[in-house]
C-alpha cells in the first residue's frame, strides 16, 4: 500500500514540481552560506565623478575637459554574496577638486564607494589605473559671428534680398582652449522656386578659421537654433515718365521727350510693385521754352520700395518740333481781378512777346490779335506801382501761343477811373 502510495506521488507532475523548487532552495543556501567562497569581478568603464566641479571650480572660472574619456577598471574580490549584488551602476568614483585653484594637468587617487549597501570594507578592491590624470582649463564666454551658407532660387520676377537672423552672434561657453578654436557658427538653407519670403529656425554648426567643424560636449551655446529669414521680394524694371503740359501754341503731340535714364530697377511688395508701370518725375509747361529745354528733375521712390539702381536724378530733354515763332510789339495790356474802388494803369506801354504755333498760323498772326493780361488778385487793396506776372493771348488763332515767363509794372490807385479824370 505504501508503495503504491509513493508510486502515484512520484508520478503527480506539481509533486514534482514542488520538490525541484525545494532542492534549489536548499543549494542556493547552502552554496551562499555554507559554500560562499570568495570570488572576483572585473568592472571596466566606470566614470568618475569630480567633487566641487559644478560649484567651486565653476566659481573659480575653471573647467574639467576630456572627462568623457575618463574611466577606471576595478577588480573587485569579496565573497560570492557580496560581490554578485555589485553591479556598475552601484560604484560611484570620485575625485575631490575642491583645492584646485590654477590651470593644467593634475594627478589625484580617487575613492571608491558602493551605494547598494554592501560595506566596501568587505571587499578588497584592485584599482586601474590607481590614479586619474585631470586636465584643467580657464572656462571663458566668446560671442562668435553668425554666417550662412544659403543656396536658394526664385520664381521669375523675384529676388531673394540678404539673409536677416533674429541674432547677430551667439555666445558660447567652455574651455578657453577649445572655444578659442571656434570662428563662427554656419547655418545652411537649400530652398527653390521661391516667391514669398520665407522664416525657419535651423540648426547650425560651429565652425574654425579653415572652415573645419568644432565638436565637443564640452561647449555650451546659449540657443539650439537660429532663426533665419530670408526676404524674397518681386523686381521691375519701372519706365520714368515726365508729364508735359501744352502751352505756348504747342501740344504734347509736338514735344520730343527724352528722358535719361528711361528706367529704373526696383524691388519690393509684389501688392504694391505689380501694379506700378511708371514713375512720374515731374512736369514741363511747354509755354515756358520757344525750341527745346533740359531739365533735371529728382526720382520720388517710395519708402516701401527699394531703389535698386541707386539713380536718384533723370536728365529729361524736350524739344517741340515742326512749330514756327514769331516776335510782336505789343502794346494791348489788361489787368484782371483789379479791387473794387481802385484803378491800375500801366506802368509798361510795350512788350516783345514771342507767338508760336504752326507756320500758317503765325503767319496770319499780328500784334493786335495778343493781348497781355495781369491778375492783379494778389495784390488786393495795395497801392503803388508793381510788377506782375502776366499771361499772351491770342486771339482768334486757338492753335497759336505766347511762349516764355512775361511780366509787366502796373500802378494801383484808390479811387474809379472817372474820379481820377476830374482831378
Amino acid at each position: 500500500m505504501a508503495r503504491k502510495t509513493i508510486n502515484k506521488l512520484t508520478s503527480n507532475r506539481w509533486f514534482l514540481i514542488t520538490i525541484s523548487c525545494l532542492i534549489s532552495i536548499f543549494l542556493w543556501v547552502y552554496v551562499n552560506n555554507v559554500e560562499n567562497v570568495d570570488i572576483e569581478s572585473t568592472i571596466t568603464g566606470i566614470p568618475v565623478t569630480y567633487l566641487g566641479e559644478e560649484d567651486i571650480l565653476a566659481d573659480r572660472k575653471l573647467i574639467v575637459t576630456d572627462k568623457a574619456d575618463q574611466t577606471v577598471t576595478l577588480r573587485l574580490y569579496g565573497k560570492r554574496s557580496d560581490i554578485n549584488k555589485i553591479k556598475k551602476s552601484d560604484i560611484q568614483v570620485t575625485v575631490d577638486l575642491t583645492d584646485v585653484k590654477n590651470t593644467g594637468e593634475i594627478e589625484r587617487v580617487y575613492d571608491v564607494a558602493l551605494t547598494n549597501g554592501v560595506d566596501i570594507n568587505d571587499i578588497f578592491v584592485d584599482k586601474n589605473p590607481t590614479y586619474v590624470t585631470i586636465n584643467i582649463d580657464r572656462m571663458s564666454t566668446i560671442k562668435v559671428d553668425i554666417r550662412g551658407e544659403i543656396n536658394v532660387t526664385v520664381a521669375e520676377g523675384y529676388m531673394a534680398e540678404p539673409a536677416e537672423y533674429d541674432r547677430e552672434y551667439l555666445e558660447i561657453s567652455g574651455p578657453e582652449e577649445l572655444i578659442s578654436r571656434v570662428e563662427y557658427a554656419l547655418v545652411k538653407i537649400n530652398r527653390e522656386n521661391l516667391n514669398k519670403t520665407v522664416t525657419n529656425r535651423v540648426d547650425y554648426k560651429l565652425m574654425d578659421a579653415d572652415g573645419n567643424e568644432v565638436v565637443s560636449d564640452e561647449i555650451e551655446v546659449d540657443v539650439e537654433q537660429v532663426e533665419v529669414t530670408i526676404p524674397v521680394v518681386m523686381y521691375k524694371e519701372v519706365v520714368l515718365d515726365v508729364d508735359i503740359i501744352p502751352g505756348g501754341g504747342a501740344k504734347s503731340t509736338d514735344a520730343v521727350v527724352e528722358i535719361t535714364p528711361r528706367t529704373i530697377a526696383l524691388s519690393g511688395d509684389a501688392g504694391i510693385l505689380s501694379a506700378l508701370n511708371k514713375i512720374s518725375i515731374g512736369s514741363i509747361d511747354l509755354s515756358d521754352f520757344a525750341v527745346s529745354t533740359t531739365q533735371t528733375f529728382t526720382v520720388p521712390v517710395s519708402n516701401e520700395l527699394n531703389n535698386l539702381s541707386g539713380i536718384t536724378e533723370a536728365e529729361v530733354k524736350v524739344s517741340v518740333k515742326n512749330l514756327a515763332t514769331k516776335r510782336l510789339l505789343v502794346s494791348n495790356i489788361e489787368f484782371d481781378n483789379v479791387s473794387e474802388g481802385y484803378t491800375a494803369t500801366s506802368v509798361t506801354q510795350y512788350l516783345e512777346v514771342m507767338i508760336r504755333g504752326p507756320q500758317e498760323i503765325i503767319d496770319l498772326v499780328n500784334a493786335y490779335n495778343v493781348r497781355i493780361v495781369a491778375d492783379l488778385a494778389d495784390l488786393g487793396s495795395a497801392v503803388g506801382r508793381y510788377a506782375v506776372e502776366a499771361k499772351i493771348i491770342v486771339d482768334g488763332y486757338s492753335d497759336a501761343g505766347g511762349v516764355g515767363d512775361y511780366a509787366v509794372v502796373v500802378s494801383l490807385e484808390e479811387g474809379e477811373p472817372e474820379e481820377l479824370n476830374e482831378e
